[in-house]
Parts: C-alpha cells; sequence; structure tokens
C-alpha cells in the first residue's frame, strides 16, 4: 500500500488579486580557458563603442565579439602578459596597465605604444600599474605599485604625485590599487594609506576610514555614494564624504556579510559579493544568486575582481579564479526553478515531468523523483505535498473540477485528494477498476465530468470522479481508433466535448455514439498536438507546421498556415498554448517558438536568449494569470508571454575587419577610407559584425555584391564573405545581419574599386590603338618587301638544297674515291713492306722506305678527307674503350721520336705520376689527335725541342700538351689555324713545309666529338703550345690475352683467305706467310664454300666486296652451317655503318684496307687465342 509522507503547510494562501512578479533567477554563464580566454585569472574588464568587450588576464589581453577571443601577449608587443587595469578614452582608445608598464593600443595595427616613463623592460616594482582611470577633463591617471600616481592630461603631457609629509592634501601612499571616477566626474583614490578623493588641487583624505584599512573595491553610485569593499565587511562613503559601515543589505544566516558592492545596473539593480558568493541586493537583503559552474560540474563561490554592464545591459564579471561571468540583459524573461538539495522551497523533483494548473492559480508539478508539487504563484516557494508514487514517474497531471490531482503513468492511474492527504491508484494489471495500459499522454475531464486518461497506443478509458471506469476504448475495437493507431495529444474541444489528436487525425467523441469520430473540416493525416483560443479557434501542429481553423459550432474551417519558410522549425512539437494576445507558444526540442500570427513572425528562443535549455520536454501549461510553465532539462521554466517579445530595436552593424591578401602578403584595409584593391589582390575577406553578445553565436548576416552575386548570400555567426579575385571596375556591396529574435538590419554599404592591369588601363588601350595603326602601316610598307623577300627565300632555299646535295654528292664521292683509293694502296704498302722484308742494298731500302712513307702520307690525306666528311654529315662514329694513355704515348713517341732526332731536335715525353692506369675512351681517334700535333710540332721546329706532357685533372679529365720552340703564331694566324684546307702563312707555308691543312681542323673536330677541346696558346717567336683536354674517366683494363715473350697463338694455322683483287690478294697471303701463317687464296664466295667443305680452316679472311656472293652473305652462310672458326673482314669501305653491318652477319674482327703485317698478325693472333687455338672443324 501507499503510504503518506507528508503535507507540508497550508497547501495554498488566498488567491492573488493582483499579477504577482516572476521570481528572479539570474543565471550567469561562465567562460574559461577552454571557451578561448587565454587565463581564468580575470584582472580588469572594459567596453569599446565598436561593441567588443576588452578583459584583462593574468596570461594576455582578450578581445571577444560574442562568438570568439583573439588575445594578445608579449610575444605581439605587450610589455607583459599580466594585464592588471584597463581603461576606453574619451577618444575610444584603449589603455593597457600591466606589470610592466603602461601602453595606449592602436587598434587598427594591432601595435601597443608606450606611454609611462623610461625604465626597465621587464616587470619591476617601478614599472608595476595597478589601477586606470579617466576624468571628464581628458586626463588618463594610472596608479602604480610603489612610484606614486601619474596624470596625463589631454595635452600629453604627464604629472606625477607622491606623498609628502609636510603636505596634508599630497597623495596619502605611494602605492595606488584602486582607481575610479564618479558620475559626476570626480575621481577616488584607493591607495594602502588610506581613500581620498582629488578636487582638482590636491587630495582629500576620507574621514572615518583608517588609513591601515585594505581596500578591496571601489564602486561610486549615481547618488553620490561611493561603495568601497573591505574585507571586514563593505561600507559607504555618504553624500557628505564620511565613511560609515551602514550597507543596507545582509545575507541571511550566519556570516551573512556583504564584502562589496560590486556594480549597480541601468535597472538599478545592485549586485554584491556577499558570504555566499554572488547576491542580488532586494529589500534589505542579499540575495545569493546560485553560480553553476559546467567545468566544474556544481555550483561555485568565485572571487570577484571585476564587473561591467555592456551596451545591451548585459553584466560581465570577472572572477580571480573562475574565469568571465556573463549575465545576459533578458534574464528577467524567464524565471528558473532549479532542484537543489540545500534549498527545502524549491522543486523535489530533478526533472519536472508534468505540469498542471490549480484553481487557487499554483501550478501542480510532478517529475523523476515521484513528488507531487505545489508551487505558489506569490513567493515562488514550492510546497512538497506528496512523495510516495512507488517509483513510478507520471508524465499526465490534472486537477478536476472536485479539486481532486489525478497523475498518469506507465500502466496506471493515481488520484490525490489535497483536503485528506489521500493516494489511490489503479494498476493496469488490477482485477477491479484495472488502470490504463501502456503511456499516459494526457488526462482530460470532459464537459460531462469525466476523466479520460489517454494511452500512446493502448486507447482511453474514462472514470468518474470516485474512479469508476464508465468508457474504455481500445484501437480495433470499432469504436473509431484502427488496429495499431496512436494518440498523441487530448483536450477538450470547443464545444466542451473529448478532443483527440492521433495519426488518424483530429477526432472527437459522440457521447450519443459513444466511439471517437473524425472532426468535421479537420484536416487529413495525422496531427501531433492542439489547443483552443476562445470557443472559436482551434491551432493544431504537424511536423513543421502549425495551422489554425475557425469553428462555427459544426465544423472547421482553415485560417493560417505557418511553415519552413516562415521560420517554423522542422521538428514535432512537444505541445502549444496561446497567451492572451493571440501569440502561439509552441516547446521543440529547438526552443520555445513564438508566432505572431497578426504580423506574420515567428521566432525562436533558446539558451543565448535566456532559457536555461534548449530541449524543452513538456508543453506550455498556463495558469490562471496567464504566465506559462514548461520544464526543461535544467528546470522549470515560468515567463510571461507578454514581457517575452522580440527585439523591436534593429540591431546596429558594422564592419569589424576588411583583409586583402595580395602577392605582398595580408593587409588590412580602413572601411571608413576609399576602398582600392590593387589588380595584384587575388582576394578580399570581409569581415562584419552585429552590435551585441547575448545571441552573438546565432546571428545571420547576407552579402550582395552587386554586379557581382546574382541575390543575397547569407552566411553563418561568423559573419564572413570570402571574394576571390574580382574583375576590374567599381563595386557596391551591401551587408544585413539579423539575431534570433531581430528583423534584418538596414544595409551597411560601401563602395571600392579594382585596379585594372596595366595592359588594361585607358592609356594602355590607347596605346593598343596606336600600336595596331602603326603595324597596320608597317605592314603596308612591309608586303612589298615580304614579296621581296619572299623571292630571295626562294632562291636561298635553292642555294641551301644546291650545297646539300653538294655535299651529299662530296660524301658520297670521297667515300668512293676511298674506296677505290684502298684498294691499290693495300698493293702498295703491302708489296713495299714485302720488299723491305727481303735482302736490298742500303739504296734499295731508301727507295722502298720512300714509296712506303709516300703511301702512308697519302692514306693519312683519305682518312681525314673521310673523318671530315663524317663529322659534316654527323656519322662520325667513336668507339669509347678501356686504354692505357701511356702506351698511346710510347707509340706516339715511337714513331715520332727518330723523326725528331733526324731533324736535330729533342723530344721529351712527362707523363703524370696520377695518371690512372686505366682511362675510358676512343684510342684510335687520341692516337690520332697525338700524331697529327706532334707531326706539326716537329713539322714547324728547326731547332730546340718536341715536348708532349699528360696530365690528371680530378676530378676526372686528361689534359695533353704538345709544346715546340718553333717561330710561334700571331693572332691572325691563330684565326685561321682550324680552318679546313688552310695553313697558318696560306701557300708559303705549304710551301716550305708541305701538308694540306687538315690536321689541326680535324684535330679540332674529334676533341669536340670525344666532348673536349683543342687550344693553342703562341705568340710570335715564342714558340707554341697546343692542349688537348678530354673528359675521360678511370676505367678498369681487360686482362691481357697472350704472355710476353710468348710467340702468337695459331702458327702454322690455316687461313682461308677471300679477295678477287690479284695483288691484294697476293699481298696478303704474302703478310701471312711472312707471320708463319698457311694461307689458302681463293677469289669468290663459292669457291670459298667449296674449299672449306674439302679442308679444315683455324680462320677465314673475307673481303666485303667479292663478285656474285658478297663477304656478308657468305659470313652468315658460314654461320649457318655450323662453322664456328673465327671470320675477319678485310675491305676497302670507308663508311661507318660497314662495322656494325659485318658484325651482325657473324664476323669476329673488322680489318680496312691498306692493312700492315703487324696490324694483320695482332688480329689472327688475338682471335686464335679467344677460340682456343687451332681446333678446326670441317664441315
Amino acid at each position: 500500500m501507499l503510504r503518506k509522507v507528508a503535507i507540508i503547510g497550508l497547501l495554498v494562501m488566498a488567491a492573488a488579486t493582483a499579477r504577482a512578479s516572476l521570481p528572479e533567477t539570474p543565471r550567469l554563464r561562465q567562460l574559461t580557458v577552454g571557451d578561448g580566454l587565454p587565463s581564468n585569472v580575470i584582472h580588469a574588464i572594459a567596453g569599446d563603442r565598436s561593441g567588443y568587450l576588452w578583459i584583462g588576464t593574468d596570461d594576455g589581453l582578450a578581445r571577444y565579439d560574442g562568438v570568439g577571443f583573439r588575445v594578445w601577449r608579449r610575444e605581439d608587443g605587450l610589455p607583459a602578459n599580466q594585464v592588471s587595469a584597463l581603461h576606453v578614452d574619451a577618444h575610444d582608445r584603449l589603455w593597457v596597465a600591466t606589470t610592466a608598464g603602461l601602453v595606449l593600443m592602436d587598434r587598427e595595427q594591432g601595435r601597443f605604444r608606450r606611454m609611462d616613463a623610461p625604465g626597465p623592460e621587464e616587470a619591476s616594482e617601478e614599472r608595476i600599474v595597478w589601477s586606470l582611470a579617466g576624468t571628464g577633463d581628458g586626463a588618463v591617471w594610472f596608479g602604480t605599485a610603489g612610484s606614486g600616481l601619474f596624470r596625463i592630461g589631454a595635452d600629453g603631457r604627464t604629472r606625477s604625485f607622491m606623498p609628502d609629509p609636510a603636505d596634508p592634501h599630497s597623495l596619502p601612499s605611494p602605492s595606488v590599487p584602486l582607481l575610479a571616477t564618479g558620475p559626476d566626474g570626480t575621481l577616488w583614490v584607493g591607495t594602502r594609506g588610506g581613500l581620498a578623493r582629488w578636487n582638482g588641487d590636491g587630495f582629500e583624505t576620507v574621514p572615518g576610514l583608517s588609513a591601515d584599512a585594505i581596500l578591496l573595491w571601489l564602486a561610486p553610485d549615481a547618488d553620490g555614494r561611493v561603495w568601497v569593499g573591505l574585507p571586514q565587511g563593505a561600507g559607504v562613503v555618504g553624500p557628505d564624504g564620511r565613511f560609515s559601515h551602514a550597507v543596507p543589505w545582509r545575507e541571511e544566516g550566519p556570516g551573512g556579510r556583504v564584502y562589496s558592492v560590486l556594480h549597480r545596473d541601468a535597472g538599478g539593480q545592485y549586485w554584491l559579493e556577499a558570504f555566499g558568493g554572488l547576491a542580488m541586493g532586494r529589500d534589505g537583503r542579499a540575495e545569493v544568486v546560485g553560480t553553476y559552474s559546467e567545468l566544474r560540474q556544481g555550483r561555485i563561490k568565485p572571487a570577484w575582481s571585476a564587473a561591467h554592464e555592456d551596451g545591451e545591459g548585459g553584466l560581465w564579471l570577472g572572477s580571480q579564479d573562475a574565469g568571465l561571468w556573463y549575465l545576459a540583459p533578458n534574464w528577467r524573461q524567464f524565471a528558473v526553478l532549479l532542484h537543489d538539495p540545500e534549498e527545502p522551497r524549491g522543486p523535489a523533483n530533478v526533472d519536472v515531468t508534468a505540469l498542471a494548473p490549480a484553481a487557487d492559480g499554483g501550478m501542480w508539478m510532478v517529475g523523476n523523483s515521484g513528488v507531487l508539487d505545489l508551487l505558489d504563484p506569490v513567493s515562488g516557494h514550492v510546497a512538497h505535498v506528496y512523495s510516495d508514487t512507488e517509483d513510478y514517474v507520471p508524465e499526465a497531471l490534472l486537477e478536476d473540477d472536485a479539486g481532486n490531482v489525478w497523475l498518469g503513468f506507465h500502466g496506471g492511474l493515481a488520484r490525490f485528494d489535497p483536503a485528506r492527504g489521500e493516494m489511490r491508484m489503479w494498476h493496469a494489471g488490477d482485477a477491479a477498476a484495472p488502470g490504463p495500459e501502456g503511456r499516459v499522454v494526457a488526462l482530460v475531464q470532459a464537459a460531462e465530468g469525466l476523466v479520460w486518461s489517454v494511452s500512446l497506443h493502448d486507447g482511453l478509458q474514462a472514470r468518474d470522479r470516485e474512479g469508476v471506469i464508465r468508457e474504455t476504448v481500445v484501437p480495433g475495437d470499432g469504436r473509431g481508433l484502427e488496429p495499431g493507431a496512436y494518440v498523441s495529444d487530448a483536450g477538450r474541444g470547443p464545444d466542451g466535448a473529448l478532443w483527440v489528436a492521433s495519426g488518424q487525425g483530429l477526432l472527437t467523441w459522440n457521447s450519443g455514439t459513444r466511439a471517437l469520430e473524425p472532426v468535421p473540416g479537420a484536416p487529413p493525416g495525422a496531427v501531433d498536438r492542439f489547443t483552443l483560443e476562445g470557443h472559436e479557434r482551434v491551432w493544431l501542429t504537424r511536423p513543421g507546421l502549425l495551422e489554425s481553423f475557425d469553428w462555427d459550432g459544426v465544423r472547421l474551417h482553415p485560417r493560417a498556415r505557418f511553415g519552413e519558410a516562415d521560420g517554423v522549425p522542422m521538428v514535432e512539437f512537444r505541445g502549444l498554448a496561446v497567451d492572451a494576445e493571440g501569440v502561439v507558444w509552441l516547446t521543440s526540442a529547438r526552443g520555445l517558438v513564438r508566432v505572431e500570427p497578426r504580423r506574420r513572425m515567428v521566432n525562436v528562443f533558446g539558451v543565448n536568449e535566456g532559457l536555461p535549455a534548449q530541449d524543452i520536454m513538456t508543453a506550455p501549461v498556463a495558469r490562471r494569470d496567464g504566465r506559462l510553465h514548461m520544464s526543461t532539462g535544467a528546470g522549470l521554466v515560468i515567463f510571461d508571454p507578454a514581457r517575452v517579445r522580440p527585439v523591436e530595436e534593429v540591431p546596429r552593424l558594422t564592419i569589424k575587419a576588411i583583409e586583402v591578401r595580395g602577392r605582398d602578403g595580408v593587409r588590412q584595409l580602413d572601411p571608413a577610407q576609399p576602398l582600392r584593391l590593387g589588380w595584384r589582390d587575388h582576394e578580399m575577406r570581409v569581415h562584419a559584425r552585429l552590435a551585441g553578445f547575448n545571441s552573438a553565436r546565432h546571428s545571420r548576416y547576407r552579402f550582395l555584391l552587386h554586379d557581382y552575386d546574382a541575390d543575397w548570400v547569407e552566411t553563418d555567426a561568423a559573419g564572413v564573405r570570402v571574394f576571390p579575385a574580382l574583375s576590374p571596375g567599381r563595386y557596391r556591396l551591401e551587408i544585413m545581419g539579423r539575431s534570433p529574435l531581430t528583423a534584418w538590419s538596414a544595409p551597411t554599404t560601401f563602395t571600392f574599386d579594382v585596379a585594372a592591369p596595366w595592359w588594361a588601363t585607358w592609356w594602355a588601350r590607347s596605346a593598343y590603338v596606336l600600336a595596331a595603326l602603326l603595324v597596320g602601316g608597317w605592314i603596308l610598307v612591309a608586303v612589298r618587301r615580304r614579296m621581296r623577300e619572299r623571292l630571295a627565300m626562294q632562291r636561298v632555299r635553292q642555294e641551301r638544297e644546291l650545297a646539300r646535295q653538294a655535299s651529299e654528292a662530296k660524301t658520297r664521292f670521297l667515300a668512293t674515291l676511298g674506296h677505290e683509293v684502298r684498294t691499290p694502296m693495300t698493293g702498295v704498302l703491302g708489296m713495299t713492306e714485302l720488299l723491305l722484308n727481303t735482302p736490298l742494298d742500303e739504296r734499295q731500302r731508301r727507295y722502298t722506305d720512300s714509296i712506303r712513307r709516300a703511301g702512308d702520307h697519302l692514306m693519312r690525306l683519305v682518312n681525314d678527307a673521310l673523318d671530315l666528311a663524317r663529322i659534316e654529315a654527323g656519322k662520325l662514329e667513336l668507339d669509347p674503350r678501356p686504354f692505357d694513355l701511356r702506351l698511346i704515348v710510347e707509340d706516339v713517341g715511337e714513331l715520332m721520336g727518330p723523326l725528331a732526332r733526324q731533324r736535330g731536335l729533342a723530344y721529351r715525353v712527362r707523363m703524370d705520376a696520377q695518371m690512372p692506369p686505366g682511362l675510358l675512351g676512343d684510342p684510335v681517334r687520341i692516337r690520332q689527335i697525338l700524331l697529327n700535333l706532334v707531326g706539326n710540332a716537329i713539322k714547324f721546329t728547326e731547332r730546340g725541342e718536341v715536348s708532349l706532357e699528360a696530365c690528371w685533372r680530378e676530378p676526372g679529365g686528361v689534359t695533353v700538351t704538345v709544346a715546340d720552340t718553333g717561330p710561334g703564331l700571331n693572332d691572325e694566324q691563330k684565326s685561321r689555324l682550324f680552318r679546313r684546307f688552310e695553313q697558318a702563312d696560306g701557300a708559303r707555308t705549304a710551301s716550305r713545309y708541305g701538308g694540306s691543312g687538315l690536321g689541326l681542323a680535324i684535330c679540332q673536330e674529334l676533341a669536340a666529338e670525344m666532348g673536349g677541346q683543342l687550344l693553342v696558346d703562341s705568340s710570335p717567336g715564342k714558340g707554341a703550345r697546343f692542349s688537348v683536354e678530354l673528359p675521360l674517366v678511370p676505367a678498369a683494363l681487360p686482362d691481357q690475352e697472350t704472355a710476353p715473350g710468348r710467340d702468337p697463338p695459331g702458327q702454322g694455322a690455316q687461313v682461308l683467305l677471300v679477295e678477287d683483287d690479284p695483288t691484294v690478294a697476293e699481298v696478303v697471303a704474302g703478310l701471312l706467310t711472312a707471320q708463319g701463317y698457311q694461307p689458302t687464296r681463293v677469289g669468290h664466295g663459292l669457291a670459298a664454300l667449296a674449299e672449306l667443305q674439302r679442308r679444315e680452316f683455324d680462320l677465314a679472311l673475307l673481303d666485303l666486296d667479292l663478285p656474285g656472293i658478297d663477304g656478308l652473305a657468305l659470313a652468315r652462310q658460314l654461320r649457318a652451317q655450323g662453322w664456328r672458326r673465327p671470320i675477319v673482314a678485310l675491305t676497302a669501305r670507308a663508311d661507318s655503318g660497314a662495322e656494325p653491318r659485318a658484325r651482325q652477319a657473324g664476323f669476329d674482327a673488322f680489318l680496312r684496307k691498306p692493312i700492315s703485317g703487324q696490324q694483320l698478325a695482332a688480329t689472327i693472333a688475338r682471335l686464335l687465342a679467344r677460340s682456343g687455338g687451332r681446333a678446326g672443324a670441317v664441315l
């Protein structure tokens, strides 16, 4: 059974005849480091004309715009991070007092200018500034920790004040922690030696206050009094100038002392610091205001350090340990009753889940703690009427016409008799008169007196005043509710009958048919909530929709409709009510929605508009005086609809900043000055701001840039619009703003220009026109010249083509010439070599040797000419491989040394000791260069010496220098030195020394092909130095294939010689025989194939230009038949492609005619050594 716990006192007093005022329950919002503050230790607060709030903290200066903080610290130019005082003067300049001196802030540039006397930059006793104040004459006063008081006049001159024992009107103490200016302009000075007043000539010490008193606070009042905060309790300086402790407020309870009067707001309310914390001075009492910290998850008692009232009437309080606190100017709109275990006269339920008006004007409340409360409308106190509901949480509440209180909960119903203090309950499982099933969402007493309990999914039940069940309606029983139907709301209709909002629509109870029927004229579809406005109008809601209908006694007629386009949130509403002025109030998870049908105005109230929480859990319930009550997750809210209105004053919008990003970075522009963007500026960022802090985080802004935007562009609370690179021209930008409770502000407009790039300016366009005219004239003049030039170009192209053809013809001619010369020269040089190997007398040997030298000279001329032809055609191919430069130098010395000595010249060779043993390059071409250079040096030097020096250059490269002591060269001779077929002195040089003039040209071209260069250093009479610089890198030399001193491999080897020219064949055969080989001669390819069938050969020498089957085809044929012995190509072809084609055909070596016996022997020995000596195979 239930047990009655208590009925506390009398339930109600006599009904109030006059409308009682709302309980005043200020709720301060805390801002801490987590919100962007640099420190939770606040020392000073000030506001400027632009609407910014400036906060001096223990770790920097902060500016707050309602959305976020901007912070300045020492690294931003502040002398010290600890800011002790702030002052905004008559010119809207910000003065900042720090522990390292006083500075004046240039807010446009964000810089600080030191304003106190020079001294050490770091914080010191002399530098600490504790207090700041301004007086009506434009002067700024600042007090220091120990250096006295200073005054900076409007003219900028500084005057200092210090104690003087001989002057009773001097400053009482050099330590000045407090300064304050009264409404009449009087400067009050709080020092460590007492309180004084500046009278214009000196300081008057306040009598009645001890000189040893520790002053905590100074607060001049509008009535001429000055409130003084003291540790032992606050005092006041009266109009007569005397101090007393006669403070008119006292906190109830022990120790209820008031320490300071913090502020008197524009409404005349005094805010106090009392023993219990922040308090309001009212009727001689200091009523403590709860300060709840989300950071500390509970109620705290901050130590207050600063107070400021902003232009909207919002109160800002700074604390020494708990950050910044803000009380919105509209805090009196909503009274909030919170569950507080320490407050017995407050709600007993943490969350109120149901409300119902009492007949005496009070309000019944029940909640999750299971306590039935009654709110006194006059005092605002709550009586805890009943506290045992068996742990059920009621969600529906009703006082019937007999004064009984009905409670509906999940699976049951209860009735409480206040007069007897008795509670009776019916549960769904009871055998007799069982309670309603499921969740009870509404309780309604219809006109006939029956009390209907409405369940969400389980139908309806009606009982009389004694609790006897009279009607039961279950979904699917044929009495109006379809199977699965739900009911979300219920109440009396304008006809007094029961009306039900359900998933089937709006239904009414027909007592005649005892069933639910659709209300005539009601809209189709589900209806969530409804309420009445008088007896002739019905308002109902659906998600995101509010509709009104007129009732003519029989049916509904549509009247008005408000949806998302009107500002109605797209949510399901928890309930609605209509006040005396016809304004509709709706509760939802997004706050309280106010709809004023006459002006079609929709406003949404949330936490920034005074609500303690956004989510409202119950419908708004009106008591007899029209006040509305509703429950939120942060307490019970009571408000007077007549006082909660949208803000009619249009908000003031300012341009916070204009930033332009260009090639030189970001720069700030002054909106008050003419704005011009350069053509290199590629982004403009505009920051707009509505004045005020209350709803700054929910403000909206919209921008319209004419000739750029098609329509208004809305932005969020940041108020920032970014414009990318704009085309040149003049623009006009309009900006509007609005808070959740205001209309759009008037447009703020400014114009700006975007400069055109220099090539798009008027003078540039004029220059373009002039240039076009000049170009046109030039074209007319140039047409005829172009026609003449075209004919000349045709001639040039023809001459170029002829030159190309001539070059190709020359190349072909030289190649053919080389081929045709090489064959007979093979016979000449070969026979000469064979002849020199026979017994000859001295004269015969001299004649024969002359023939050999002439033949060698002729071949060098042919080779030089062929090399030049290849270079011109871009077909000269190098053969880079590892080689030993020392061997080449020695070889050149062996060849050219005897010639030098024959001419009576000394021949010297110097080799760098750092020269790597192996280098990567084309040894044949390098040898060719050195032979040419040394040969020229010997030829042109008549006495003295010729030297050859090779040096190694780090990190990679070789320089070979050939020097002589010849006649030298002048500049003109050097300029002609590398021309083809020219010599230093032309024909005279040729007639005296001989030569073709190709040698040096070939050397220069070959050096360039190898990535190097040929340099000459010479002057007349001082000889000449030719230096070849080649980029050669070190390389490993291959292993020697034969040991020194051993006979070459293959002595007596069988060699097949295939050559169609009899002379060449005889010469080659003779050379082979002289080297110890056994040659077999055949004249064409078929004979070679036949010979190979008959005999075994160790090696084959093939001419490439054979009759019938040429040498290339013959080699491919041999390889196809499986012959694996070495094959050597012996040809007179001079083209660069001959050797690669021979390699592809299967040749192992490639030799050009003419060839010496030594070359032939070396090649054969190398190949036979590689193939394993004489091991021929027969095909």
